[in-house]
């Protein structure tokens, strides 16, 4: 009857038979799913759903794309779709990634006549959208993002995705009370309510999976770590050795071989994690240049910018911008953005002029590797209108260390006291959890997620070394291979928050001057 006008009785008719045929294997899991929507499970998936029958509440912290998520919806899946009046929601930090994993089920209703005969329809129109999908038996389902508005809705299945990410205040005060409910409105008597909670992810540093797991109400399915997942050729063996060799190795063994380890660097990334936290509930979005607008500032704006060529690698250093906002007490970071290593320094210098037409910032640092490029920048910006401040009239237009704290663009050395200082500063705005990052897809390939990337595993990679001579420690990267570009830019943005208003003094020497009498004490009265 594809592509027909059907009647409403006919309807009836159809979800009946597709009824029959959806419950005839109920009871096992890899007949059920190779029959209704021919797909056949892998014995590890088979393991996790038999477990997930019989403990309501499970974790899985299988590696990257070790089919934990899909093991889990359609163990879902086939729970609405044989259990009437059942309703679950899906979880993750944001909504657009809980519709990639109702998309499981959604193709798998697209490809099942079982499935498709079995949908519910209202007014003629079948219930089925990209967020939300229901059944004949009324049971149904929807994608929420964490900080979505929940209340009301009575959950018996929540599916809760990159859980490490999501605000614990959230999960306890919002979520899983929605799940305590033994009733729903319009259901028949003798209808069954078992709240399940599946949860899937990896660790990522931060303690809301592992509190969960030590908490002891979970019960943790069979994990796929990485060799176990080649063994069973799900995963590709030239990708995950060209993962080894991009990722930090705390991070490859926390996400790939599911240990749960902490890299406590400079910054640690519990903080990290916390800060990415405070975005996602803040509901806090990142900013990018638009034609025609301005950027609407809530507060003080400070730019921070590293030169390329100044670093440990030459080869890798790159030029690196982060913008950085104050709000209240907190330290928000809208904006990052990176150079590839080796671009011409007019490319970078006009870039930056526009970013400040954008975003019109009230202080800036800069590397002063980069003077030369900084002070054309300060001109560029005079001669636009985009600054009060004209360089060529403090100190006689000299650029020197003593200049430049007055330009509107100031260069600044990042070594030795000043380094500690700025590293310090931004690590204290980390670690007292005063600092918030907006919403990304860590797992995207796209252009505009891969700064925001590479500036997360930059803030971790970052270790303190004694330094034989000065006192101040060096800063020193754990992975070459990472980077700190962003690291030291977010270091500048920040400092430069911290000395907002400071005004130049110049240095004054006192000083007297004596005899060689008075020196001996021969000048004085008998």
């Amino acid at each position: 009857m594809s592509g027909e006008r059907i009647s409403s009785s006919q309807r009836i008719q159809v979800a009946s038979v597709a009824e029959t045929e959806i419950l005839r294997y109920k009871d096992d899991h890899a007949m059920w799913h190779k029959h209704v929507h021919s797909v056949d499970l892998d014995p590890m998936q088979i393991l996790k759903q038999i477990e997930m029958d019989e403990h309501p509440n499970t974790v899985d912290y299988s590696c990257r794309r070790g089919r934990k998520t899909s093991a889990k919806e359609m163990h879902a899946l086939k729970t609405l779709a044989c259990n009437s009046h059942q309703e679950l929601g899906i979880f993750s930090p944001r909504q657009q990634q809980s519709q990639a994993n109702l998309k499981y089920h959604l193709e798998a209703i697209d490809r099942s006549p079982m499935l498709t005969g079995y949908m519910a329809h209202k007014s003629g129109r079948v219930q089925k959208s990209d967020t939300k999908y229901q059944f004949y038996n009324k049971s149904r389902a929807q994608a929420y993002g964490i900080m979505s508005q929940i209340d009301g809705d009575g959950l018996s299945y929540a599916s809760l995705e990159e859980i490490d990410d999501m605000p614990v205040e959230r999960l306890y005060s919002r979520l899983f009370p929605m799940l305590a409910g033994t009733q729903r409105l319009g259901a028949p008597e003798g209808t069954i309510f078992k709240p399940q909670i599946r949860i899937t992810g990896v660790f990522k540093g931060a303690d809301t999976l592992s509190g969960l797991i030590d908490s002891g109400g979970y019960h943790v399915l069979p994990t796929v770590n990485v060799y176990l997942a080649l063994e069973l050729g799900i995963l590709d063996m030239g990708y995950i050795d060209q993962k080894r060799k991009e990722m930090p190795s705390a991070e490859y063994i926390r996400q790939y071989l599911c240990k749960n380890v902490q890299a406590q660097n400079h910054i640690w990334e519990k903080y990290i994690r916390l800060a990415m936290s405070i975005g996602i509930q803040a509901q806090l979005v990142r900013a990018g240049p638009l034609p025609g607008q301005r950027y609407k500032k809530r507060g003080h704006l400070a730019f921070g910018y590293d030169h390329t060529g100044h670093g440990e690698s030459l080869s890798a250093s790159k030029s690196a911008l982060v913008v950085c906002e104050q709000l209240g007490n907190y330290v928000f970071f809208p904006y990052v953005k990176t150079w590839p290593a080796g671009t011409d320094d007019n490319v970078v210098r006009r870039e930056l002029v526009e970013l400040w037409r954008y975003f019109q910032p009230d202080s800036g640092l800069g590397d002063a590797y980069g003077v030369g490029m900084l002070t054309s920048v300060n001109d560029d910006l005079f001669a636009k209108g985009l600054t009060e401040i004209d360089r060529r009239t403090i100190a006689d237009g000299e650029s020197n260390a003593s200049a430049w704290p007055e330009w509107a663009f100031a260069p600044i050395r990042f070594e030795g006291m000043v380094k500690h200082s700025m590293a310090s500063a931004l690590r204290a705005a980390m670690h007292n959890r005063y600092a918030a990052i907006p919403e990304f897809d860590e797992d995207s390939e796209s252009d505009g997620d891969k700064d925001w990337q590479v500036f997360v595993r930059q803030l971790g990679n970052i270790k303190q070394v004694a330094n034989k001579t000065s006192s101040y420690p060096s800063y020193k990267q754990v992975d070459i291979k990472i980077g700190d570009d962003l690291f030291d830019a977010a270091c500048a943005g920040v400092w430069s928050l911290n000395t907002r208003g400071a005004d130049h003094i110049p240095t004054i020497i006192s000083g007297r001057t004596q005899t060689r009498e008075q020196l001996l004490g021969m000048g004085r009265a008998a």
